[in-house]
């Protein structure tokens, strides 16, 4: 079996009737909604499901769970997605399906945060790997990308891949810049910076969930916890 399914499955077993899910978006949280499409329809399975993108929301109504909109949820019982980099506190980078903003919103909302990723996505450093997605006003993206550049980092603007012209553009009508920072940043410092940063409606830097974060990995031995 794939590691990213074993492991989206087996944070499906997390789930109880009656939960509200938070339901990630990307190729290892795909495994865990279809998951608990099969729960629903073998199983009985009752839950209501909170999605973080527009993709997330058409493969959860494929797979049969049900939807609810974020702003009539008061709580998240569990929220499940998966990471691009997690390091050894628990720190993260998300944002390559460039739908930072809705997770980040799930991730503050949830009582517990199931984190699934494969073995190649623990590093000793967040950067290591990946760069930090940034999510700006169009109309500010210059704006922004010179308060980047003074806090050390290189922004680059997210094409689209494939025949499309053009950048990436979020569901929110976006733009997502790319940015890495050399040597070893103060991670904190520049989340901070970047929350403060006029335009800025979003970024990839999730630092301050470890206390309610499981980290799941899968493995050629398994699936582990991160301890």
């Amino acid at each position: 079996m794939d590691h990213k399914q074993s492991v989206g499955l087996e944070a499906a077993k997390h789930v109880k009737d009656g939960m509200v899910v938070g339901l990630g978006t990307g190729s290892t949280a795909t495994f865990f909604i279809r998951e608990l499409g099969r729960r629903i329809k073998e199983e009985n399975l009752g839950i209501r499901g909170v999605s973080s993108s527009l993709a997330c929301s058409l493969l959860a109504r494929s797979e049969g769970v049900p939807l609810v909109p974020p702003d009539q949820i008061d709580r998240i019982d569990l929220y499940v997605d998966g990471a691009d980099e997690v390091d050894p506190a628990k720190g993260l980078i998300k944002g390559r399906g460039a739908a930072m903003v809705g997770e980040k919103l799930l991730a503050e909302a949830c009582d517990r945060f199931i984190v699934i990723v494969d073995e190649g996505k623990l590093v000793q450093r967040l950067g290591a790997k990946f760069p930090v997605p940034v999510e700006t006003m169009p109309a500010a993206s210059t704006f922004v990308q010179r308060g980047i550049a003074a806090l050390g980092g290189k922004p680059v603007l997210r094409l689209a891949p494939g025949g499309k012209d053009g950048p990436v553009v979020s569901d929110n009508g976006n733009l997502i810049l790319d940015v890495t920072f050399a040597g070893t940043p103060d991670w904190n410092a520049i989340d901070a910076a970047l929350n403060g940063l006029p335009g800025v409606v979003g970024h990839g830097l999730f630092l301050r969930y470890a206390s309610k974060s499981t980290v799941l990995v899968g493995s050629p031995g398994g699936v582990r916890v991160l301890a």
